[in-house]
């Protein structure tokens, strides 16, 4: 049966999510820090139009000139949406993982992404990353994942997709890649190349997209430590 955190979709799916009171409570929690923080800023606005080298004084010093009453509420109003615009953000890159007889889908704010069951070989965490492998060793499917794992593995092992429990089957085979490195299909160093300059940047749609550009190559790529690792999908 479905845990507290699990439920069933209406195509008879398990959906792998975070518990139900996790986003109300970041709905709520988050405007009322906000709150208490625009409400503390208003307390030390003077105090800190003393401090020279603090920035925004010009800020500071328009705050502390409207009366006392205005401050407040303009601070508990202030801190209170911005707690509220970082708590629908935070809900919606919040994870749900639906686990289908006929698929699997992935979701996380805009992003969604789906594998249909025939195509999939293996599932395994590599880290914090939910992997999904086809038939032909290739990478279908990436995502960070921050949910119960236990949880996950019921929700594929109750429909019959293989689960590798112990990581990456093929995770020896992977090589630290360098500029001009042999074995490498025609054009995937290019792509290591710009990968690497999106990865010392942390841009993560760079990253996204050059990893599926290396995967219509065959190449499947792992980072370690603001490094790249890569294999072919398939040795033939």
């Amino acid at each position: 049966m479905p845990s507290e955190n699990t439920r069933t979709d209406g195509s008879g799916g398990t959906v792998v999510a975070d518990a139900p009171w996790v986003a109300p409570a970041v709905l709520i929690g988050l405007p009322l820090v906000g709150a208490a923080l625009g409400w503390g800023l208003v307390l030390i606005a003077e105090w800190i139009t003393g401090l020279s080298w603090f920035p925004f004084q010009g800020l500071f010093e328009l705050l502390t000139d409207l009366p006392r009453a205005v401050q407040l509420i303009g601070g508990l109003a202030l801190g209170f949406a911005a707690g509220l615009v970082l708590g629908l953000w935070v809900v919606s890159e919040l994870l749900t993982v639906t686990v289908g007889r006929e698929s699997m889908r992935f979701k996380r704010g805009d992003d969604e992404q789906e594998v249909a069951r025939g195509d999939v070989a293996s599932v395994f965490l590599d880290g914090k990353r939910l992997v999904v492998l086809g038939h032909r060793r290739q990478e279908l499917a990436q995502v960070e994942f921050d949910l119960d794992r236990e949880q996950l593995v019921a929700a594929l092992r109750r429909h019959g997709y293989a689960w590798q429990a112990g990581g990456d089957p093929y995770g020896g085979e992977f090589k630290r890649w360098v500029p001009g490195a042999d074995g490498l299909p025609r054009g995937a160093d290019a792509l290591l190349k710009a990968r690497e300059r999106a990865l010392e940047k942390s841009n993560e749609g760079d990253l996204r997209e050059l990893r599926e550009e290396l995967a219509g190559l065959d190449v499947v790529v792992r980072d370690r430590d603001k490094k790249q690792y890569w294999r072919l999908s398939d040795p033939a």
